[in-house]
């Protein structure tokens, strides 16, 4: 039976998984749920693998605030997306690919934001602003175990990380030490693809390069500069800036934290067991007032930069993750720009406005983009 809806249908479009209730973060769409309710706007959530094109209908879950319980219900194709899908693979990819495509060349159909491709292609956006250049680590596609021995001649160091990854998994710190005898020895630390640490050593640089291609296999990565982005304690941290359009169809800053990983880690995320704190306090312990103030106007220019500029180049979007690092000598580097943020951080930090205004922003911008259709 369909579903008529009087009011406008906000489709929060997901990739499926094998369980009873068959998508993640399910407590974030319920959230959405009641704010969208405020706003007058019904929400379901959807994956484009369930849409039948000749009746222009999808099958999705409504969250029914009296029951409490989620129910599968047929709706009409909804007039906005919100893009939640993350591929787990090249291949998952691809199961998807057509419905959302087809979806995006469908007229009366609006997307919050279209989501950015992988590292490779953000970093060749930024790379585009002159005014951006002096905080862009070094990085080069890794082709060949001939392009990473190259990168070995003149360095010691390398990072290593999955163009498409996510939550620091695959990330991989490679780093050379020369023996007494002159050869040299090649180390790795970092994380597996399930997000694992991992540490290895290898007398010669063919069994690394053999062992990394193991693990690798098809994946495409990069290689970028090594950054010594680790706190006076010794534990790797980067901030997490979370930039969103607001009811105004404008970029606002929601919140930021530093995120620090747990002790051995390369990398910072909160999924690898890392934790996070406020911003202000952290920089001020590591670095002292006058220069903490310093970093912080650098975050806060960044934050409000990257997002225009990223847009001008790739289309609309809706909200940003901006990943800054700072190293040992108080510099600051672009790390990455994740067009699909998640709102763990606050949660964290018990930032309770933060995260209510993180969730509430993407209603309240698609709120904007009706008005702005109607008007």
């Amino acid at each position: 039976m369909r579903l008529s809806t009087k009011r406008p249908l906000l489709g929060i479009m997901v990739t499926e998984l094998k369980r009873e209730l068959p998508f993640a973060s399910s407590d974030f769409y319920k959230h959405l749920t009641y704010f969208g309710a405020r706003e007058g706007l019904d929400v379901v959530v959807f994956s484009p693998n369930r849409i039948d094109w000749k009746g222009n209908t999808v099958r999705g879950y409504v969250f029914q605030t009296e029951t409490k319980e989620w129910v599968p219900k047929l709706y009409p194709l909804p007039s906005l997306i919100y893009d939640r899908c993350f591929f787990s693979s090249k291949s998952s990819y691809e199961q998807y690919l057509y419905h959302v495509k087809k979806l995006r060349e469908t007229p009366l159909i609006r997307f919050l934001g279209y989501g950015l491709g992988g590292k490779w292609e953000v970093g060749q956006m930024l790379q585009k602003e002159q005014s951006l250049s002096s905080y862009l680590p070094e990085t080069s596609l890794l082709t060949s175990g001939s392009a990473l021995r190259n990168w070995f001649q003149t360095r010691d160091n390398v990072f290593l990380k999955p163009q498409g990854g996510s939550q620091g998994k695959g990330a991989l710190h490679l780093y050379k030490e020369t023996t007494t005898d002159g050869n040299c020895t090649f180390h790795v630390k970092g994380r597996n693809a399930h997000n694992g640490l991992i540490e290895h050593h290898f007398k010669h640089f063919d069994s690394c390069w053999h062992w990394l291609r193991s693990r690798i296999g098809t994946r495409p990565y990069l290689m970028q500069e090594y950054l010594h982005l680790h706190s006076l304690e010794g534990m790797a941290y980067d901030i997490r800036s979370l930039v969103q359009k607001n009811g105004s169809g404008l970029w606002e800053s929601t919140g930021m934290a530093v995120r620090i990983g747990k002790p051995g880690s390369v990398t910072s995320n909160l999924h690898g067991g890392g934790t996070a704190e406020e911003v202000p306090a952290f920089l001020t312990k590591e670095f002292g007032v006058s220069k903490a103030s310093e970093l912080m106007a650098t975050v806060a220019m960044l934050s409000s930069r990257i997002p225009p500029l990223l847009e001008s180049h790739h289309g609309r979007l809706a909200e940003l993750g901006i990943d800054l690092g700072i190293d040992t000598s108080g510099r600051v580097w672009i790390l990455e720009v994740n067009s699909k943020p998640g709102r763990t951080i606050f949660a964290r930090m018990h930032n309770e406005k933060a995260r209510m205004k993180s969730i509430a922003n993407p209603i309240y911008y698609a709120g904007y983009l009706l008005q702005k259709k109607l008007s």
